[in-house]
């Protein structure tokens, strides 16, 4: 059997494998861009200690998405409608509109893949990001 992938596909499965990617490594840009600041621009207010802000902020496509479905869930739910009814309607599993519904704001659902777990690798990063920018990409 011959299987046949049309160019959309690919790019759109490319560009969530892309998107994933950066998602998952989003603080290691967060720090090139904080060690790096451009001379040019306005110095930005540091902020508050002990305040933590959402960790996508509005215009993130994921944060956007899940805001979006958990205010879709919770409005079905307060009309008075079943979770399986809200499952149906918005074609999601019953485990997606469980999560959804027992959340009461959509910051608590921003867990698990958009934090970055600590890994093994941790004290060794800034040696391998020196390693790379050297231009020595093999392991």
């Amino acid at each position: 059997m011959v299987q046949v992938a049309d160019r959309w596909h690919l790019w759109h499965n490319v560009s969530e494998a892309a998107e994933r990617a950066v998602a998952q490594h989003r603080r290691c840009l967060r720090t090139l861009v904080t060690a790096t600041p451009d001379p040019d621009s306005d110095p930005e207010p540091a902020p508050e200690k002990g305040s933590s802000g959402p960790p996508w902020p509005t215009g993130h496509r994921f944060a956007d998405r899940t805001r979006a479905r958990h205010a879709d869930v919770h409005a079905l739910l307060e009309a008075g409608h079943s979770r399986r009814s809200v499952q149906r309607q918005l074609g999601m599993t019953w485990r997606t509109v469980k999560q959804l519904a027992e959340a009461k704001a959509p910051e608590e659902l921003f867990t698990g893949q958009w934090q970055n777990p600590p890994s093994v690798l941790d004290d060794y990063k800034p040696n391998l990001d020196d390693r790379w920018n050297e231009g020595c990409a093999n392991a």
